[in-house]
């Protein structure tokens, strides 16, 4: 006879061990929302206005600018036009280049000294060179590394129109090519190496202030 006192630790281990199949509601937990949402979530509702923003930045604005992408996380549709009004942070990265994400951590500690009523003038965007990598792929990079950006994939067209324009640095994710778009659609100088958050703070004040008259 097994004595009482036994069964006890035997049915409570019985009780935290699921049968095959079964999952218990109580330890599931809800995907986590997209940090991108900040910015993309006021484009999705009112999607007659990106339009008019990137068409109306066609014109004059690289043809990069325009280029559609898709929000690793959310699916959302978007381009870095349509971010006109807004201080833009643009990173070329490789979910396999040690440099970058080293540079992204950089990135997030300037971002959480933004004071928070600010966070949503200044849209922080990564961009992938790896043209073929799913986007699940990159959302989960974002995720595991805890980096709260709008995370995309660059289609090839838009890589080349980058590199022709801003020079090949860009496609060289070791590089840590990285720039800023003022509020005002201009497109700063294609910086490379590591940015100190204190140093890109600066920059990004510098980028949001009216040009001089």
């Amino acid at each position: 006879m097994v004595p009482r006192f036994a069964l006890i630790p035997a049915l409570a281990l019985a009780w935290l061990v699921p049968l095959p199949g079964t999952v218990f509601a109580a330890v599931q937990e809800p995907a986590p929302a997209c940090a991108s949402a900040l910015w993309l979530a006021p484009l999705a509702a009112t999607p007659e206005a990106g339009d008019a923003v990137r068409a109306a930045a066609a014109a004059d604005a690289p043809a990069w600018l325009t280029a559609e992408l898709t929000d690793a996380c959310s699916g959302e549709v978007f381009a870095l036009a349509d971010f006109a009004g807004k201080t833009a942070y643009v990173e070329a990265m490789a979910t396999w280049c040690p440099p970058c994400r080293d540079q992204l951590a950089r990135v997030k500690d300037a971002a959480a000294r933004i004071p928070e009523e600010e966070r949503g003038d200044v849209v922080f965007v990564v961009l992938s060179s790896e043209v073929g990598l799913p986007r699940e792929d990159l959302a989960a990079y974002a995720a595991d590394n805890a980096f709260p950006f709008v995370f995309a994939v660059m289609p090839a067209e838009m890589l080349r129109a980058m590199a022709d324009d801003l020079g090949r640095e860009v496609a060289v994710p070791p590089a840590m090519p990285h720039l800023i778009i003022a509020p005002d659609g201009t497109v700063g100088e294609l910086r490379t190496g590591n940015t100190a958050p204190d140093d890109l703070l600066v920059l990004l004040e510098e980028a949001a202030r009216p040009a001089a008259a």
